[in-house]
């Protein structure tokens, strides 16, 4: 009696070679979108971006559509991914938001011409294809995520509000902060960045002692 096996080491390796290619050119899309805009950037400049031949990118993608379809899910797969990092218990409040929100200023200028493809505004033909189609539900996205992450790291006693509270104001706060950190305007180090957030989301704008009059 024989024993069948679901793929070899070879396979294996092909397909992890296969979606490295896949990533690679999706990167390189990420470059060239953001620098000619959606309507303007062809699959012959994408090719040539990633470094293939035209017919050779149609063995990993069909079209420019789906390109962008799947620049959209690698953001959500990598952001989501932040809030899966390990947590220390041990570390005041402020302390655990911090990790988190510097981890997703990292990611974000490491893939700064893809968040700011993504931050600008979507085509319209591609509307509706993807989880996070459009910068609201990539927020209402971002939002559960943060909410989800709160349960599970952060004591209900710690905070004044609920969760969902927290979540959409921290989401408020820091879309604001992520958009100049995307497009330039603002150079401040990722972890000065989140303490700034954190700061802001815990203690509010007022300063500390009497207010005068």
């Amino acid at each position: 009696m024989s024993v069948r096996t679901t793929g070899s080491p070879a396979l294996s390796r092909q397909r992890k070679a296969h979606e490295r290619v896949r990533r690679e050119i999706l990167l390189a899309a990420a470059e060239v979108f953001a620098r000619h805009g959606y309507a303007a950037a062809t699959l012959a400049d994408l090719a040539e971006a990633a470094g293939y031949a035209p017919p050779s990118l149609y063995r990993y993608f069909k079209s420019k559509e789906e390109i962008f379809s799947n620049l959209t899910e690698l953001v959500k797969r990598e952001l989501h991914a932040t809030f899966e990092l390990p947590v220390d218990r041990g570390q005041p409040l402020p302390g655990r938001l911090e990790v988190l929100l510097r981890a997703q200023f990292e990611l974000m200028r490491e893939r700064r011409a893809l968040f700011d493809l993504l931050l600008a505004n979507r085509p319209a033909q591609l509307a509706g294809n993807s989880p996070v189609s459009d910068l609201r539900a990539g927020l209402a996205l971002y939002e559960a995520d943060l909410t989800a992450w709160l349960r599970r790291h952060v004591a209900r006693r710690e905070l004044r509000c609920p969760f969902e509270l927290v979540a959409r104001a921290l989401t408020g706060i820091s879309h604001a902060f992520h958009g100049c950190h995307v497009h330039g305007a603002d150079q401040t180090p990722a972890a000065e960045q989140a303490r700034l957030i954190v700061d802001l989301a815990l203690h509010g704008f007022r300063a500390a002692g009497p207010s005068s009059s």
